[in-house]
C-alpha cells in the first residue's frame, strides 16, 4: 500500500512540473520597447561616429535618448565612406513577427508573419513586411547548441520616400542569426554555459551583461522566451529615384518576446482525472 502511494505521490510531482508553454505551434513574438522610447530614434543624428546604439562612440545628452529601441535597423548608403561606419540613418522598430515553431524540440521554424513599424523623424515612418518567397529556418532548443536559430525570407521595405503604402526596397533569401532562448536561462548560471553574442558586432563586447542587466528586467512577468537577431543586406531591388542603391546595406536588430499559449491546464486535468482512478484503485486495494 506504501509503496502504491509513493508511485502515486512521484506521478503527481511531474504532473506539475510540466512545462508551462505549449511546444509545437504558431508564436507571436513583440518587439520589446523601453517605456521612454515613444517616439525616440536610438540616437540622435551625429556629425561623427555611427549611428549605432550602445556602441563605445555614442553620444549623451539631456535630450537624447541613447537607451533607443531595441530594435532598430540602419540604412548605410554607397559611396559612404568617411568615416567607414558611419551610418546614414537609424531607424527604430515595433511590431511583431510569428513563427512556427516548435519551442522545446526544436528543428524546422516558419515565419508566418512579420509586421514592423518604423520610426525614422517626426511624421515619418517605415514598415517592413514578408514578401512572397521561401521564409523558413530553424531552432536548436539547447544551451549546447547556444539556442541557436537561424532564417532565410524575403521581405519589402515600405520607407518615407514615395509615402505609405509604396515599396521602396526589397530584399530576397535575407538570412537571420541569432537565437530564442527561455527566460528561465537569462540568468548569471545561464550565461555560464551558452555563449550569445550580437554576430554583426552592433554591440559592445559584454553583450551578455547588457542582455542579463538592461533586457531581462526590461521583460514582461509572463515573458518566456526572448528572441534576437540580426540580419545584414545589400538590397536586391530599389526606387530609382531613392537615395539608397543595390550597393548600400540594409542591417537590423530584432529583440521580441513571446507569451506561448498554456499548456498545462490540459495536462493537469488529464493527470487528475487519472490520480482520481488511481485513488479508487487504492482504495479498493
Amino acid at each position: 500500500m506504501k509503496e502504491k502511494k509513493l508511485v502515486l505521490a512521484i506521478i503527481l510531482t511531474t504532473l506539475l512540473g510540466l512545462p508551462a508553454y505549449t511546444t509545437a505551434s504558431t508564436v507571436q513574438f513583440e518587439l520589446l520597447t523601453s517605456t521612454d522610447n515613444i517616439g525616440t530614434l536610438p540616437q540622435q543624428q551625429q556629425n561623427g561616429g555611427d549611428y549605432l546604439p550602445r556602441t563605445g562612440d555614442d553620444i549623451t545628452g539631456g535630450s537624447i535618448n541613447p537607451d533607443g529601441s531595441f530594435s532598430f535597423n540602419y540604412m548605410n548608403p554607397d559611396g559612404i565612406t568617411e568615416p567607414a561606419s558611419y551610418a546614414k540613418s537609424t531607424h527604430s522598430m515595433t511590431g511583431s513577427l510569428t513563427l512556427d515553431i516548435d519551442l522545446q524540440a526544436g528543428g524546422a521554424a516558419d515565419i508566418i508573419s512579420l509586421e514592423f513599424d518604423g520610426y525614422v523623424s517626426p511624421g515619418k515612418f517605415s514598415a517592413q513586411h514578408l514578401d512572397n518567397g521561401a521564409n523558413s529556418g530553424t531552432y536548436s532548443p539547447t544551451a549546447a547548441s547556444n539556442w541557436a536559430f537561424q532564417a532565410c525570407f524575403d521581405w519589402y521595405y515600405d520607407t518615407p520616400f514615395a509615402g505609405s503604402g509604396a515599396t521602396d526596397m526589397t530584399f530576397d533569401d535575407y538570412q537571420w542569426s541569432g537565437f530564442i532562448i527561455p527566460v528561465s536561462e537569462l540568468t548569471t548560471d545561464g550565461m555560464a554555459v551558452t555563449t550569445l553574442d550580437d554576430s554583426l558586432g552592433y554591440f559592445d563586447d559584454n553583450f551578455e551583461s547588457w542582455l542579463l542587466n538592461q533586457i531581462t528586467p526590461q521583460l514582461p512577468q509572463e515573458a518566456a522566451y526572448l528572441f534576437f537577431a540580426q540580419g545584414q543586406a545589400n538590397p536586391s531591388w530599389t526606387d530609382p529615384m531613392m537615395d539608397m542603391d543595390t550597393g548600400g546595406i540594409v542591417g537590423e536588430t530584432i529583440i521580441a518576446y513571446a507569451v506561448p499559449e498554456p499548456a498545462t491546464t490540459m495536462f493537469l486535468a488529464v493527470g487528475f482525472y487519472w490520480i482520481r482512478r488511481q485513488r479508487r484503485y487504492l482504495k479498493n486495494a
